[in-house]
């Protein structure tokens, strides 16, 4: 849990430098620029707080000032580093809106200084303040600046520190995957200079980057590479007091994850001597007492618990963090209800649930879920299913979150690796098209041979029907009937690839959505805790239950139409199957966040072919689906001879639509295949199939039988 909290700290610690903790005597300094150059160091010093001093970071802040009134208007760089270490000391102060001021201050020091390096300095330090502030927009600005760099300079230290900060970006989205190749990038590029460095900055970055990436593997249940990776940044741990006491917090963490009690009660022995006395390391003393309470909690050894959730608890009052204190109710709130005290769960339960609706959507159903638990207990019973209720609702919607973003995530790991292996893939693509040459040299022969066999076959045949007169009027009789078989055999061809255009298009869209969900199961099957599994389990077998449903009707039907392609009339209930055809595309729709609604009676109904119509709604619906916007609302609606499908969106038009429909060849490379088939379908059925367009980008498919005969 503790990563929930102190993830924008870690950032901001990285950069410092190990210098004297002297003040210099300025009056001993001539030179304005080595005057200058001392103070920065100082504020260096001051920040990386080596000895752990309480206090230091208003010295920090003093310091800069000095350092801001020293520096001369025009020096745009020194400036940019100077309102960089104000923004620090106010950061840790919890000054957060008057460090972010800072921070942009520096940012357009930086800019003015035309230095990459100092404007992906502020840009690194914006990102998690920003975050801290609960301010995207302005995240993702800084982001893209500091993205643009990255993409252009070959810079090793802009490289390193960038790569940290882009890791840290994505994983405060959840995007786990792209958040992890960001921080193995950092890390593999200090990896090459940090033993044999004389420079203790670089191994205090390597030392905070390591226990950055161990608290993401935590957030993905991956507990051997969180303590291996821990073990990693271990090795500099002594670089700083800092650096020290987050390392032995995490490794108490990562232990009571994995159920190695005893290796995390070794290490929190140890940070209970390191941070004695001293108020400098009291969050990671309260998270390490917390995550052990929580731990026996986990085992029902509650007589433990309770001493490491007191001993936090207490600590967290006397320093007075709110987000300690909330960690504390929270932990304190779900032992209280567990052992039977429901008032006193149900009080402190109250206290946290506010923090941790803001805090974090997950936190939030805990706390739902421990609150309903204890209401039940108190016996409180309509409390509790209130509080249940509001449980469900959120995981829920958790749930959908969760896919949405590892979607995002997969998408986002994917650009960023096809923009890496550009020339890789233009190699490829020339390969390709090597081959595709050496294909149609060989189909250009394949021809040739065709056509001078072709030539050769006539030219007998002349040479045969000339000498044989006779028979050419038997022939002349037969070419006859065989022009009309021709003739029969060209109807049979087209109502076949109609057929088969019917089937393809309308299983193309199931089975792409198997496929999908088989490619997620197959490369993030380790990302999927036991509830996600199974309902990514039950979505693949709805998935292909519909897909065999659907191949099991157009397959009969096939069958039935393969001698005579033509409707069978009869009463058909469209209300039914607007619902039968809704099933193969609910999911795509609830994946783009899409609302349906029927707005038509239950019994309504037309004289038609059943088959027929239902391929044209099916394929309507698709492609409302698939060109609606996200969130939008799609509206089914039917009165009198008119059934139509209204849908928003910004990339429709119904000109190019109604003109796609118009066209009356078949050709299965056609991106409009689907709608060419209902409107050759609607034809058969004495129905007409055209498209609208309102003002608001609103779509209307339209499937008329009002001119139609029965």
């Amino acid at each position: 849990m503790r990563q929930l909290f102190f993830i924008f700290s870690v950032l901001l610690l990285i950069q410092a430098s190990m210098v004297s903790a002297q003040a210099p005597d300025l009056s001993r300094i001539p030179d304005y620029n080595d005057k200058i150059k001392a103070w920065i160091a100082y504020c260096d010093t001051l920040r990386l707080n080596p000895h752990g001093i309480k206090g230091n970071f208003e010295k920090l802040q003093e310091a800069a000032s000095l350092g801001l009134e020293m520096t001369k208007p025009d020096d745009y760089e020194n400036r940019s580093k100077f309102y960089n270490h104000e923004a620090i000391g106010n950061y840790y102060q919890v000054k957060f809106d008057t460090a972010q001021y800072y921070f942009y201050k520096a940012l357009a020091s930086g800019q003015d200084a035309k230095s990459a390096q100092l404007i992906a300095r502020a840009c690194v330090s914006l990102i998690p303040v920003n975050f801290q502030l609960q301010q995207p927009e302005k995240v993702d600005q800084v982001k893209n600046i500091l993205q643009s760099i990255l993409d252009t300079t070959k810079n090793l230290t802009i490289l390193q520190d960038g790569y940290s900060a882009l890791g840290s970006y994505y994983q405060q989205k959840s995007y786990y995957s792209t958040a992890q190749d960001f921080y193995i990038k950092s890390i593999q590029l200090r990896e090459k200079q940090v033993d044999s460095s004389k420079d203790a900055r670089k191994k205090f970055d390597y030392a905070i980057l390591c226990d950055m990436l161990s608290k993401l593997y935590l957030n993905t249940q991956m507990t051997d590479k969180s303590i291996a990776i821990l073990r990693q940044g271990q090795r500099f741990a002594d670089v700083s007091p800092n650096v020290l006491n987050r390392l032995l917090s995490s490794f108490v963490e990562a232990y009571t994850m994995s159920g190695n009690i005893d290796s995390a009660l070794y290490y929190n022995n140890q940070l209970q001597a390191n941070a004695k006395n001293s108020a400098s390391f009291t969050s990671e003393i309260v998270s390490s007492d917390l995550n052990i309470g929580t731990y026996y909690i986990d085992h029902q050894n509650y007589g433990k618990a309770l001493f490491y959730i007191n001993r936090g608890d207490t600590t967290a009052a006397r320093m007075q963090q709110p987000l300690l204190i909330f960690q504390a109710q929270m932990i304190k709130g779900r032992y209280m209800e567990e052992t039977g005290k429901y008032d006193q769960a149900i009080a402190l339960l109250n206290q946290s649930m506010p923090v941790a609706k803001q805090l974090s959507r997950s936190l939030y159903c805990n706390d739902l879920r421990y609150m309903a638990l204890a209401q039940k207990g108190s016996g409180n019973i309509k409390e509790a299913v209130k509080f249940y209720e509001l449980y469900s609702e959120q995981t829920d919607s958790l749930t959908k979150e969760t896919q949405s973003r590892n979607f995002a995530d997969m998408q986002t790991r994917y650009e960023t690796s096809q923009k890496e292996d550009r020339i890789q893939s233009l190699d490829k693509e020339n390969r390709l098209k090597v081959l595709e040459l050496q294909n149609a040299s060989r189909t250009r022969l394949v021809l040739i041979i065709g056509l001078a066999a072709l030539g050769i076959i006539s030219l007998l045949l002349y040479f045969i029907y000339r000498d044989k007169e006779k028979i050419n009027k038997v022939l002349n009789n037969q070419n006859e009937q065989l022009a009309e078989l021709n003739g029969k055999l060209a109807l049979a061809n087209e109502t076949k690839a109609k057929l088969f255009g019917i089937i393809g298009h309308d299983l193309r869209s199931p089975v792409s959505k198997i496929v999908q969900l088989l490619q997620l199961q197959k490369e993030k099957s380790v990302l999927l805790d036991e509830s996600s599994r199974v309902r990514h389990e039950e979505k693949l077998k709805q998935a292909s239950e519909n897909v065999l449903e659907t191949m099991e009707d157009l397959l009969l039907w096939s069958k039935s139409q393969m001698q005579h392609f033509s409707p069978q009339f009869s009463e058909v209930n469209l209300f039914d199957v607007t619902e039968k055809e809704l099933a193969l595309v609910l999911q795509q729709a609830e994946d783009k966040k899409i609302r349906i609604s029927l707005d038509f009676p239950a019994n309504f109904s037309q004289y038609t072919d059943e088959n027929f119509v239902s391929v044209i709604i099916r394929n309507l619906l698709q492609n409302s689906v698939k060109y609606a916007d996200p969130e939008s609302v799609i509206s089914i609606s039917g009165e009198g001879k008119i059934y139509s499908i209204k849908n928003q969106s910004a990339q429709g038009n119904a000109t190019q639509l109604n003109a796609r429909v118009q066209n009356k060849q078949i050709d299965s490379k056609n991106s409009g295949l689907g709608l060419q088939i209902a409107a050759d379908l609607a034809v058969s059925i004495h129905a007409k199939l055209f498209f609208t367009e309102e003002t608001d980008h609103t779509i209307k498919s339209v499937l008329s039988w009002e001119n139609g005969v029965a």
